[in-house]
């Protein structure tokens, strides 16, 4: 029993950091710092910080607190509903802005627009299975990661295996839904790894 208990405190705290609305914006800031932004890093943090992210973390805590959301994490899939519609609002509307601002060989703006359509695959598939999104964007950043830095993307792949077996472990996913979710991040982080080595 008590060795359960301490598994899935570890699972929460994994779970916690390794929430997308923490590890999109650090890969953000990454990328920016990598690409020699300058100026333009802050737009590129400031639209997924102030457009995205802290939207999103207001109106989930607030459905939350009404009770429309069983927990922030939107856990159950018809919830889910009123809520990726929303979330590909936002973040559409921040991928505007990075368009507009970023200079027309930034690879900057492709990897908002991939994770934009990675985001609609997952809302097409909730209307059969919960895709785990933090299974798919972990892998989906993962993916980023592993193309500009082999060993910090290696170690990024399994930091990611072990948030998909966090929400095993806290009972959030069915494995089904789990392995959904790493394969569509996956696919969507390879699509643009490919697509931004052609270009």
């Amino acid at each position: 029993m008590p060795d359960s208990l301490l598994l899935r405190r570890v699972a929460t705290v994994v779970s916690l950091l390794g929430h997308p609305l923490i590890l999109a914006p650090v890969l953000v800031a990454f990328v920016a710092y990598r690409q020699g932004l300058g100026a333009g890093a802050g737009w590129a943090i400031g639209s997924v910080v102030l457009v995205v992210v802290l939207p999103i973390s207001w109106w989930n805590l607030r459905q939350t607190r009404r009770g429309s959301y069983t927990n922030f994490d939107v856990s159950e899939r018809k919830q889910r509903n009123s809520f990726y519609p929303l979330l590909l609002g936002l973040l559409g509307l921040a991928t505007l802005v990075v368009f507009w601002q970023q200079p027309a060989d930034g690879g900057f703006r492709y990897g908002l627009l991939a994770a934009w359509a990675l985001l609609l695959g997952c809302y097409g598939l909730n209307f059969w299975l919960k895709v785990s999104l933090h299974a798919a964007m972990s892998f989906f950043l993962a993916s980023i990661l592993l193309y500009m830095e082999p060993i910090g993307g290696g170690v990024a792949v399994m930091v990611a295996a072990l948030i998909a077996a966090s929400r095993l472990v806290l009972r959030r996913h069915t494995l089904l839904e789990l392995l959904v979710g790493s394969l569509v991040g996956a696919a969507a982080g390879g699509a643009l790894v490919w697509f931004l080595s052609q270009s």
